[in-house]
């Protein structure tokens, strides 16, 4: 960053104050340090395929907001960031997908499951994969008009490519898309959405799994307007992303997000940059940004030495604003390279969920760049509730994290991991991530819980654990995938088992995980008797209502005035506009007797001011 006036003084204050609200690990935990391999994720049948399998599981009654949406025994849903799985569309209707395999032996039967919610209720759990073959790391986009898309690796042969022309219904038509002349059938990990005014243009980004012009491995770009028909651009490198830059671009290191024409790109890991490429024209140029600038640049494993130093920890996640505004979240690690080889030192205590947008200064090199705030580091440039917004909580009370003597970490990921963020219509941030969590436990390790904390107005508000529910007692919940924000709610996916850590990585016997869909309700505090800003109120009477709803608008100087009222997924079922009204009272009537029972937002907007309510239809 910068460093001026300014920011060393923020920095100082942070350390000597804020920091100070962070619960911290005890040290002789936070000294732990570990020597892991770096493994390059492969598609050839791991050790641990013949484990033994686990018949239990905490299938059961959820709360009232969360919904079972199938199973899988193949627990591994990706090595680092998370793909794009769940899809919500504006009118409410929403399609999630995850890698579902069953017969543990060699998950021969591992494909893509998927399920579809039709504005009122989820279908069965499936019990085929889409693909006619083995498949893995599948992604959703809407396309089109009316349809929707899925892609998966299959490992052998390129990618399948799954389509069809009304979301929810009908049959999919499978192709194969392979990657670039001599490596066409190496290429995987892919990760693939849809921007434009129909959802016309679809980008995909896909990992050459082998050596590539240079590289160890490449990610290839992809972009088609005919429902990949053709393809043009077809398996490039971006300027920027090639072999001037970077000696490799780690598999499944990336994720994107979409809104009208702009597409970014978001990728980095512990041994490379965290950078993002943007398009504002649907993909045809594209802007490179590096957020956190690696210390050691051109990686090398067999070449490079390093020093201890806080880095991005694979996991990372993108979203934007209306405006268009980037917004990344990014989990933290401390690692170094001691010795030429494969293997490196981990010190898997340290924790952290970090925070950028365009707005903001770039992170820079210096070795403590990325260090929690809260051990003192000299140099950090992590500022708590500015641009370091997640840590491990303190249930307890006593302003330590108490954890098990042993840490149970996914893929050499933190405590605090693979977070997802979403941002609603009036720029409100949401973010979830899996935290390993003090006081649910077994008798070895901390389960891993989902929190979510959201940043109004530009302040940072407190931390609600998704998953205190009794039902969730024991459940290791992980991979969140946060599919849509409206001014209402956040609708959000994950997975659920028994046992922290992961069967692929042999922590544990094969067992049931569960894909759970949850909606928060973000207006958990809005009530009966009005809200207000600093020119407009409202009251609405009756509420409940079952015929007509009165919105009582109350102006203090006049506006142009219009009234929305959206249901739990976001969709606009009414909308009035009243146009401009004088300072004072006025009364607006709105007929919900077509509405279906329950829940719905009334947002009534004054020019750049808007409140909202909740009303209750019955």
């Amino acid at each position: 960053m910068n460093r001026t006036l300014l920011f060393a003084a923020l920095l100082c204050i942070s350390l000597a104050i804020s920091a100070q609200n962070i619960p911290t690990v005890e040290k002789s935990l936070l000294e732990t340090e570990v020597k892991v391999e770096y493994r390059m994720p492969d598609h050839t049948t791991n050790p641990f395929m013949n484990n033994e399998v686990s018949l239990v599981s905490n299938k059961g009654m959820l709360t009232p907001l969360e919904t079972e949406l199938g199973e899988t025994y193949y627990d591994l849903q990706s090595n680092s960031s998370l793909n794009n799985r769940f899809q919500v569309w504006d009118d409410g209707t929403m399609a999630a997908v995850w890698t579902r395999g069953m017969e543990a032996a060699a998950f021969s039967d591992r494909g893509t499951a998927y399920n579809y919610f039709n504005g009122s209720e989820w279908g069965p759990w499936p019990t085929v994969r889409l693909e006619d073959r083995r498949c893995g790391w599948p992604n959703i986009a809407a396309w089109g008009e009316t349809g929707e898309i899925a892609v998966a690796h299959n490992g052998l042969e390129g990618l399948e490519w799954m389509q069809r022309e009304v979301k929810g219904t009908g049959a999919w038509t499978q192709t194969n898309f392979l990657g670039p002349a001599g490596i066409e059938n190496d290429i995987t990990w892919p990760r693939m959405i849809t921007s434009g005014e129909n959802n016309e243009y679809i980008h995909l980004f896909v990992n050459s799994y082998v050596e590539y012009m240079g590289q160890a491995s490449a990610l290839l770009y992809s972009r088609s307007d005919d429902g990949g028909l053709t393809w043009d651009p077809h398996n490039i490198i971006l300027d920027g992303m090639g072999e001037d830059y970077y000696t490799d671009i780690g598999a499944d290191n990336y994720i994107l997000a979409a809104q009208g024409s702009t597409v970014v790109l978001l990728t980095g890991e512990q041994w490379y940059d965290l950078f993002m490429m943007k398009t504002d024209d649907n993909g045809e140029t594209w802007e490179k940004t590096v957020i956190w600038e690696h210390p050691y640049p051109f990686w090398n494993w067999d070449v490079t030495i390093a020093d201890t130093f806080f880095c991005v920890c694979r996991a990372s996640n993108i979203a934007l604003d209306n405006t268009n505004k980037a917004h990344v979240v990014f989990a933290i690690n401390r690692v170094a390279h001691f010795e030429v080889g494969g293997t490196y030192n981990l010190w898997p205590y340290y924790d952290g969920i970090g925070y950028w947008n365009e707005d903001m200064d770039a992170f820079s090199d210096d070795l403590n760049a990325l260090a929690p705030p809260q051990y003192g580091y000299a140099n950090s440039e992590m500022i708590e509730d500015v641009n370091y917004i997640g840590w491990m909580q303190d249930v307890d009370g006593d302003g330590q994290v108490t954890l098990n003597t042993e840490l149970m970490y996914y893929q050499q990921h933190g405590p605090s991991t693979v977070p997802s963020i979403g941002i609603n219509e009036f720029g409100n941030i949401y973010v979830i991530y899996s935290s390993t969590t003090e006081t649910y436990e077994n008798d070895v390790y901390n389960y891993k819980h989902l929190w979510i904390r959201s940043c109004e107005n530009g302040m940072w508000g407190d931390f609600l654990d998704l998953s205190a529910d009794i039902t969730h007692i024991f459940d290791e919940c992980y991979y969140p995938v946060i599919g849509k924000v409206t001014n209402s709610a956040v609708h959000y996916i994950y997975n659920a088992d028994i046992s922290p850590g992961l069967a692929w990585s042999d922590d544990h016997a094969w067992q049931q995980n569960r894909i759970i869909y949850g909606m928060l309700d973000v207006l958990p505090g809005i009530g009966e008797n009005g809200n207000e800003t600093g020119n407009i109120s409202v009251e609405i009477h009756p509420n409940p209502a079952s015929m007509l709803a009165n919105i009582k608008v109350n102006l203090k100087t006049q506006a142009e005035i219009i009234v929305l009222l959206t249901n739990m997924t976001g969709q606009v079922v009414k909308e009035v506009k009243r146009g401009v009204l004088n300072h004072g009272s006025t009364n607006i009537g709105i007929d919900v007797s077509g509405l279906p029972a329950g829940t719905y937002i009334c947002t009534v907007k004054a020019d750049d001011e808007f409140v909202t309510q909740k009303l209750i239809v019955r």
